[in-house]
């Protein structure tokens, strides 16, 4: 009964909050036909980290898990005319139709589609002494979730933030014994966070259609 609440409801407000975007549903429509996995956040969480990029002025920004593209166009129209955003794809697959989705948007002369581990990726960038990002977002292998934000830290700048999609998954998190390295490795990075002089972050929890989760939603101190 709650999972059909939950969904219910984030239709109803996904409605109310969320205005239709042709680019948008053109990203969901192709990832379906590409047979793409179904994992990319919803329209709520796109708008969500819009306005977060926006209260947080961001005017460089950088995505780890581009997927389709989809988060990365929510992020894309956050920026300004002269805004510019890097997004990093594992697949050479999946970044092929981002990067179409992107240029279907007229985006592609602020979005930049990196190929390649992310990992190294983030530690090339570090190498090219990249100016610093104001605004990232974590959506890959959560495996690495500590090599991203260790990456993330280099690239940022006193105000940066950061966010981790999926740190609560259905509640396993709090699962001290858990063996899941996914969960262990989102577990060290709440554990850096709260421990750190330099960081403050917090969990946003979220329910809806695909169930009980959350952002992590760290700022640079």
């Amino acid at each position: 009964m709650a999972a059909e609440i939950w969904s219910e409801t984030e239709e109803f407000l996904s409605g109310l909050l969320c205005p239709p975007d042709p680019d948008l549903a053109r990203t969901v429509h192709v990832s379906e036909q590409a047979d793409l996995p179904a994992i990319n956040i919803s329209a709520l969480q796109g708008k969500q980290l819009s306005l977060l990029a926006k209260m947080a002025g961001a005017r460089r920004i950088l995505e780890v898990g581009s997927l389709a593209g989809y988060s990365a166009l929510w992020l894309a129209k956050a920026l300004p005319p002269d805004g510019r955003m890097v997004t990093i794809e594992n697949n050479p697959v999946h970044a092929v139709v981002a990067a179409d989705n992107i240029r279907a948007a007229g985006l592609a002369d602020r979005v930049e589609v990196r190929v390649g581990n992310a990992a190294e990726q983030l530690a090339l960038l570090v190498a090219e002494q990249a100016d610093p990002f104001d605004f990232f977002f974590i959506d890959a292998d959560q495996h690495n979730n500590v090599t991203y934000f260790e990456g993330c830290l280099r690239l940022s700048r006193p105000g940066s933030v950061i966010v981790f999609d999926n740190a609560v998954r259905s509640g396993e998190v709090r699962n001290l014994e858990t063996s899941n390295g996914a969960v262990r490795a989102t577990q060290r990075v709440l554990e850096l966070v709260s421990g750190s002089d330099r960081v403050d972050g917090v969990v946003f929890q979220t329910v809806g259609r695909r169930g009980h989760d959350g952002m992590l939603v760290v700022r640079v101190r």
